[in-house]
């Protein structure tokens, strides 16, 4: 849910404002495709953790 957000909502801004600033870029239309990947134990790496900026 941290990078997520509720319902996928932060993950869909995300994209969708990389995906129209690529096509500002390029003149062009672009399809952007993302994906998610989860690697378990994660929240429990403190370092790991630190590094999306939480502490």
């Amino acid at each position: 849910a941290m990078v997520i957000g509720d319902k996928g909502e932060r993950l869909k801004r995300i994209s969708t404002e990389a995906r129209q600033e690529m096509e500002r870029l390029m003149d062009a239309k672009v399809f952007l495709e993302v994906w998610v990947k989860v690697r378990s134990g994660w929240a429990d790496d403190e370092a790991r953790v630190r590094s999306f900026g939480y502490e």
